[in-house]
């Protein structure tokens, strides 16, 4: 076998691990660092933040060009603050009162949700009647998680605010990620990523300035690899794989993640924390993923009027 052929074929196996594995683990990393004590704000600030250094470092010896125009970190900034001041930190507000692997799930419910905005936005395409199934089926899988919690059955009325903490998560994404696609950049992906997580970072160790969250911040050991990990394999590491993979392997392959993720989460949460996973966790698992792998694979109908050139979907990855 030709060996260039091989290393091709092992570098996709590393990505796909990467991809899988790192983005899936960082719904458990955040649990195990609200566990060490951390506070919220701080907690996703720092970690953005030295992201975000190491990105720009890295970008820096590809021989990226770093700097930005004012019009497009507008945009950057404006994509960074839905994404990861939106997005990403009501991920570790949920997670004070939810199970990590549970967090995973209703963050897989984004494809969706995207989907449905889009349907209603002139210039954005349209769920084909396959899509529209994969819609119902997924939103039915949300419910089958809220409904034994609502009624008393299991769970506590904390982890019903704390789904509901995440479900406006997944909305202040999707609008980051529609914003992104209406406004396309042309700077470098990794570059723009950057600017996007130092911009949050700032903006959330203000947040936890303003919160008084200095007074109660105690790094401890644990704390601190959490931190490095979120910041180095979760963000750095996964997003670079993710990237690569863009360029290396079908879109409709890469997409795949959306819907291994949460499914690599529950079993994480399960097995280091003990996380419970019962027979509602399990349906509703099984539900969204079926609905999400419907949807991310259903063909799309044409939209009504120019749609815009820009950044695809493929280019917001699912990142907590």
């Amino acid at each position: 076998m030709n060996p260039l052929r091989w290393s091709h074929k092992v570098k996709l196996i590393v990505a796909f691990a990467a991809l899988y594995i790192l983005w899936g683990s960082t719904y458990l990393g955040i649990r195990i660092g609200l566990e060490a004590a951390l506070p919220p704000a701080l907690f996703a600030g720092i970690r953005l933040f030295s992201a975000s250094l190491i990105l720009f470092a890295f970008a820096k010896s590809r021989g990226s060009v770093l700097r930005i125009p004012l019009d497009e970190y507008r945009i950057v900034g404006t994509v960074g603050l839905f994404l990861l001041v939106g997005g990403m930190y009501f991920t570790f507000l949920a997670e004070r009162s939810i199970p990590s692997g549970l967090a995973a799930l209703i963050v897989a419910l984004l494809p969706l949700w995207t989907a449905l905005a889009e349907s209603f936005l002139p210039g954005m395409e349209r769920p084909s009647a396959r899509g529209i199934v994969g819609l119902v089926v997924g939103f039915s899988g949300l419910a089958i998680l809220m409904v034994p919690r609502m009624a008393g059955l299991r769970g506590t009325p904390e982890e019903l605010i704390g789904i509901g903490i995440q479900v406006i998560g997944t909305w202040l994404w999707t609008t980051g990620s529609i914003y992104s696609k209406r406004n396309p950049v042309k700077t470098d992906a990794l570059v723009a990523t950057a600017y996007e997580m130092l911009t949050a970072g700032v903006i959330l160790l203000g947040i936890g300035t303003v919160l008084g969250e200095w007074a109660h911040f105690t790094l401890s050991m644990k704390g601190f690899w959490t931190i490095a990990y979120l910041s180095v394999m979760g963000s750095c590491v996964a997003f670079t794989a993710f990237v690569w993979l863009l360029r290396n392997a079908p879109a409709s392959k890469v997409m795949t993640y959306a819907y291994v993720n949460p499914v690599i989460a529950v079993f994480l949460g399960w097995l280091v924390l003990r996380e419970p996973v019962d027979g509602w966790v399990l349906a509703g698992m099984a539900v969204i993923v079926a609905g999400v792998a419907l949807t991310t694979s259903a063909p799309t109908r044409p939209a009504k009027g120019a749609p815009p050139a820009g950044i695809d979907a493929e280019s917001i990855p699912i990142e907590a």
